[in-house]
């Protein structure tokens, strides 16, 4: 009996000891303040806290630079074809390189030439505005200039197209919004109407309503065998975020192309189309 009480407070007296160790553990866990553990994650967290604290430095001194001499738009790749009534249906590639601003309202210069150099069309194309950080895309119809006659049969066609774009004098946004992975595409396909022109449909979904936009602006671009822009279409339609939005668009006189890409951003209710 008295083997029995003694290996009872044996293991009595190894369960405290365990818990004991188990508090030692605990408190090492802790690392109080002052301990060498302490010193240590000190030391490890330190760096990464200079680190979000140069970072935070960066962003507001790119945010105040940008903010005072942003940079310009920049236009990427183009490209243009002549329909049969002299109108020149192009397509532009246009990145905002800022990381902090958005242009509000920026205009596309479009200047047809003849074979001379003599300029035949100059015409100003006002477009949403261009996010940070963020590639757009812009289809449009320009050009169609007569020799004077009004005679159709006449009709002046361009033998060079020339594309810059430029944002007004105080038009530029601090914002945090960014186009990526806003917008996804379901492309349908495309196939022949039956008045001669290719239709491509397919739906445009978007997760948020960028700029507060209730619409949004679908660019069908015709690419070459090398990716290079040939031209393009576009649409508006209504979305709303987390909708998907039919799009039907008609392309007509449209060239022989190796592919294409379908596109969307957002579009202020109101804009000039």
């Amino acid at each position: 009996m008295t083997m029995k009480m003694n290996q009872i407070g044996w293991v009595a007296l190894s369960g405290l000891f365990a818990v004991s160790l188990a508090g030692c553990a605990s408190a090492a866990e802790q690392a109080p303040a002052g301990s060498e553990q302490a010193v240590v994650q000190a030391e490890n967290e330190g760096p990464a806290a200079e680190q979000a604290a140069v970072d935070e430095q960066v962003d507001a001194a790119t945010a105040e630079q940008e903010a005072a001499a942003p940079a310009e738009l920049q236009i990427v790749d183009s490209g243009w074809f002549v329909a049969d009534n002299g109108t020149v249906d192009f397509a532009v590639e246009v990145q905002n390189p800022n990381h902090t601003v958005e242009s509000i309202d920026p205009v596309i210069e479009v200047v047809g030439k003849d074979d001379a150099g003599n300029v035949i069309f100059d015409e100003s194309i006002q477009t949403p505005g261009v996010l940070p950080d963020s590639t757009y895309y812009y289809s449009y119809v320009a050009g169609a200039t007569t020799n004077g006659t009004g005679n159709a049969e006449e009709v002046v066609k361009p033998a060079t197209v020339e594309f810059s774009i430029s944002t007004p004098e105080g038009s530029w946004q601090a914002t945090d919004e960014k186009l990526s992975d806003v917008y996804t595409v379901q492309d349908n396909g495309v196939t022949d109407s039956d008045f001669g022109a290719k239709e491509f449909t397919g739906t445009v979904t978007a997760s948020e309503a960028l700029d507060g936009a209730t619409q949004s602006r679908v660019d069908v671009v015709l690419l070459d065998g090398n990716g290079k822009i040939e031209g393009g279409y576009f649409k508006i339609v209504d979305s709303q975020p987390g909708q998907a939005a039919n799009y039907d668009i008609f392309a007509i006189d449209a060239p022989d192309y190796a592919s294409y890409a379908v596109y969307a951003s957002p579009w202020a209710e109101g804009a000039a189309e």
